[in-house]
């Protein structure tokens, strides 16, 4: 051999020795038998050795000392006895040194001598831990969505649409079984499955109803029959929107619910109204019957004759009684109202004092219940009645009644409450594995881009799940306040900086005309009030025009602060001011891409009144958008 071959063999040798020490993952020689032959430098220090021969000398059986399952050796050796290598071969080891235990991917070969006798295993090891606890951390995740799911009462899908017509449905949860006597196999194999059961009366107009809802991204609400394969009618509900996930408004998630005992009941108070009218009028009941729609009321005789009104003081305004009421009963009365309205308790229930027209307080106990909803869940008919309980046997009875319905409230908040404390765990979980992910580079460029959505999704998620566990303990008082005095303006500019950068994006200009700092302090906790602050800069930011302005500037009122935020947006009509408090409301932002839950000011408004103060807006469609919160001041700053 010539000089300068030896000189190339010495170097090749030199280069492949260098790969080996320097490999960035571990890497080794073994026997068959288990005995270790070379570790390279990072394989020992993933074994918690300092030297290669450190660890060579205390593995002894690889079988038993290494693998947590020493079955997964016998696995392991199979398939390169088999295939010749072994490509990601995923085990849970024990750390030699320290037993501590770890996730590792292998990738090996076998080297064999001339004769095909196996002299040796070559190959790389690498931690995979991070990886691993991640995906079964999103697993229990999926585990506990679909345990949600199940107990919907319906079921939940989520459906892909084309343009040419085409749609598949990629989830389906069980419930469809109970509804529709078929399983979400059946339904995934053959999406139009479901079309084939609806009522020939009614396939026309639900299918327009989707085509036009898939047309224009918005929200979709149906109401429509189906005939079962043993001929049974059932009237369901199908309300689904667009995926966040998905900006093409190609996916669409939603749910089906049975409401044929609601129809069954509405077709009963229909044919039975006016008699049951008649039924509470023999017994001294008020009717009322009130057109949302419109303003007007219908009252009966009975309910003018208990407070002395005649039909000209009424007037056929709804808010005639509205005005009569007790001004300390009023709050109570639109909250018991609005969350009827709303959809969040099954009937109206509230006591109150109305005046009569000789200028006595009487007590009344006012029910009532909608009838009638549009197409999208809004209220149009709302009937009800009034009961005067002055006797107190009469009233303790029928508070009975009310105190059912605020424990059918409690019971839904303390369900809303547990389930975004269970959801919590797993995705903090799923987010912080994901950073790791992330910044350890771990994959191709494709991968990292999958790292980097499941941390975006995950902390979208996870900012739902706060507001909802926020919104929750408001409503339930479980929220602990400390009040102090607080620096108004230092506040809302520590608040301005989480949004600075946001808003240089959009070119938004801020104009602070507040005090300086230590000049203006109300009485608040300074957490919550921060929070409140955060949701009007976020909401003046979003919905600001390109290169717009917001002003913050504050008055004192009596003893209170009011702290105005002013944007320069589109401003928002009568309608819309009317929903932008009530929670998962966006007032039509859904259908503008902006993100957002529309908990952001139901939250702020519920924060603000539990700190002892009010949000009020004013806006102007084309000329944005004014937000007061009004707190009680404080005469002195915090202490040094």
């Amino acid at each position: 051999m010539s000089s300068s071959e030896d000189a190339s063999n010495s170097a090749a040798g030199h280069d492949l020795s260098s790969l080996f020490d320097f490999l960035p993952i571990g890497a080794y020689r073994s026997r068959p038998d288990g005995t270790m032959l070379r570790a390279n430098p990072a394989l020992v220090r993933l074994n918690g050795y300092a030297s290669e021969a450190e660890l060579l000398s205390d593995v002894r059986d690889i079988a038993r000392e290494w693998y947590v399952d020493p079955a997964r050796r016998d696995e392991f050796r199979a398939l390169l006895e088999r295939d010749g290598q072994v490509i990601a071969f995923v085990s849970e080891i024990y750390r030699y040194k320290t037993r501590d235990r770890l996730w590792i991917s292998e990738n090996a070969h076998l080297l064999r001598d001339a004769s095909g006798n196996v002299l040796f295993y070559e190959g790389t090891v690498e931690e995979v831990t991070a990886r691993v606890e991640a995906e079964a951390a999103l697993q229990r995740s999926e585990r506990q969505l679909r345990d949600i799911a199940a107990r919907v009462p319906g079921f939940v899908y989520q459906l892909h649409m084309e343009p040419g017509g085409k749609r598949h449905f990629s989830f389906v949860s069980e419930g469809v079984q109970r509804l529709l006597g078929i399983t979400p196999q059946q339904l995934q194999q053959n999406s139009q499955l479901i079309r084939s059961l609806h009522h020939p009366e009614d396939r026309r107009h639900v299918a327009q109803a989707i085509e036009e809802a898939r047309e224009s991204g918005a929200a979709l609400q149906v109401e429509y029959r189906v005939v079962l394969a043993d001929g049974t009618v059932k009237w369901l509900q199908m309300s689904s929107s667009p995926a966040a996930s998905d900006p093409s408004g190609h996916v669409r998630v939603g749910v089906i619910v049975d409401i044929t005992a609601l129809k069954h009941s509405e077709a009963a108070l229909r044919e039975s109204e006016q008699r049951w009218k008649l039924a509470l009028e023999s017994v001294g009941d008020g009717v009322w019957d009130w057109n949302l729609a419109t303003g007007e009321q219908v009252v009966s005789p009975q309910l003018l004759a208990m407070y002395g009104l005649d039909a000209a003081e009424h007037g056929n305004r709804a808010v005639a009684l509205d005005e009569r009421t007790h001004p300390d009963d009023l709050a109570q009365m639109r909250a018991d109202r609005e969350a009827h309205l709303t959809g969040l308790t099954p009937a109206y229930v509230n006591e109150h004092r109305v005046r009569t027209s000789q200028g006595e307080w009487k007590w009344v106990l006012s029910r009532g219940m909608v009838i009638e909803r549009d197409a999208t869940g809004r209220p149009l008919r709302m009937i009800g009645t009034h009961t005067d309980i002055g006797e107190r046997r009469e009233a303790e009875s029928l508070r009975i009644e009310r105190d059912r319905a605020a424990a059918a409230q409690k019971a839904q908040n303390a369900f809303l409450s547990r389930v975004s404390h269970e959801l919590r765990t797993p995705l903090n979980a799923i987010i912080g594995f994901a950073q790791l992910l992330e910044l350890e580079r771990v994959g191709t460029p494709r991968q990292a881009g999958w790292v980097h959505t499941i941390i975006e999704s995950g902390r979208h998620l996870l900012a739902l799940v706060n507001d909802l566990l926020d919104l929750s303990s408001a409503q339930t008082g479980q929220l602990q306040f400390t009040k102090t005095a607080v620096d108004l303006a230092a506040l809302l500019r520590q608040a301005w900086t989480m949004h600075a950068a946001d808003a240089a994006a959009a070119g938004l200009h801020l104009d602070d005309r507040l005090p300086a700092a230590g000049m203006l302090h109300v009485a608040a906790d300074g957490t919550r009030l921060k929070q409140v602050l955060s949701n009007l800069l976020s909401n003046a930011i979003k919905y600001n025009r390109p290169g717009g302005r917001i002003v913050v500037k504050a008055r004192h009122e009596g003893d209170s602060v009011v702290l105005l935020v002013e944007d320069s947006g589109l401003g928002m009509a009568e309608d819309q001011l009317a929903r932008i408090f009530t929670p998962f409301e966006r007032a039509g932002a859904q259908h503008s891409g902006i993100a957002g839950t529309g908990l952001g000011l139901a939250l702020a408004l519920q924060l603000a009144e539990l700190m002892g103060g009010r949000i009020e807006v004013q806006s102007t469609p084309g000329q944005g958008s004014v937000f007061s919160l009004q707190l009680k001041a404080s005469a002195e700053g915090p202490s040094p």
